[in-house]
């Protein structure tokens, strides 16, 4: 379920809580974390501009991250910026990198990496943003997961594997399901009947031909289309008893009962 934010009229009764509180440092962090909700990019900035002490921050920054709600690396920036050391920088970021929506694409990353002034920082947050996202699908799996096959052999179904047996890594990674060109009957055809797959084609076969049509033999019911009539004896077939094989074994179709005799 969706962590949804603590209403305006509640946070800003938490905020005056805390900003009354002058006397303990320790009664302003037991403040924030007695009370109940969730925060949004807006208000956890708010929470930290709150505190003064860099130790603080970092205090409430521990017990934002369970309670962070869903947000775009734009709004993580306002949090990242609400502190001034540049290491507190990067362990805000730490907190706040599992609830980042856009992080895997590049104007995400790019919003991250402008609050850091410093290059070296730069590369630290950009290791950290690499620990939430992964690239699946665009990569090969490893190889070497064997199992055992009769007779001793052995087989196995990860890619990538040797490669004078299966091909080039790259013919491999066209292998992948999902990957490469999707290869259809020569007779299909796609997209006349949807499939209930969404990722694969879907196939409309022609009409079979029917068995008559197949194979046309003398004497079925309709073989050879083309006769419109049978003349009568002699004309016709030479007589058959009852123990022939069919009713024109010789290829005359259409004979008549009473030519048989």
């Amino acid at each position: 379920m969706a962590k949804e934010p603590m209403p305006d009229a509640q946070f800003q009764q938490l905020m005056r809580k805390i900003n009354q509180e002058t006397n303990s440092r320790e009664r302003k962090i037991e403040i924030l974390y007695s009370c109940r909700g969730f925060f949004n990019a807006d208000q956890a900035s708010q929470l930290l501009f709150a505190y003064g002490s860099p130790d603080d921050k970092m205090r409430v920054v521990q017990i934002l991250e369970p309670r962070l709600c869903r947000m775009t690396c734009q709004e993580a920036r306002k949090i990242i910026g609400s502190v001034s050391v540049h290491n507190d920088k990067l362990a805000v970021l730490d907190c706040t990198k599992r609830v980042l929506t856009d992080a895997q694409t590049k104007l995400g990353e790019e919003y991250i990496l402008s609050a850091f002034p410093f290059e070296h920082d730069k590369y630290r947050a950009l290791n950290i943003l690499n620990t939430v996202r992964s690239f699946v699908g665009e990569k090969v799996p490893a190889g070497g997961h064997q199992g055992y096959a009769a007779l001793g052999g052995l087989y196995t179904q990860a890619r990538p594997m040797v490669p004078h047996l299966y091909g080039p890594l790259d013919y491999q990674a066209m292998q992948i399901p999902g990957q490469g060109k999707i290869e259809i009957p020569p007779a299909a055809q796609p997209g006349v009947v949807p499939s209930v797959y969404t990722g694969h084609p879907s196939y409309a076969y022609p009409r079979d031909r029917t068995y008559i049509e197949d194979r046309g033999y003398p004497g079925s019911a309709e073989f050879p289309n083309t006769v419109s009539g049978a003349r009568p004896y002699p004309a016709g077939a030479p007589p058959v008893s009852f123990h022939s094989g069919a009713p024109s074994p010789t290829g005359f179709p259409r004979l008549e009962a009473s030519g048989y005799y």
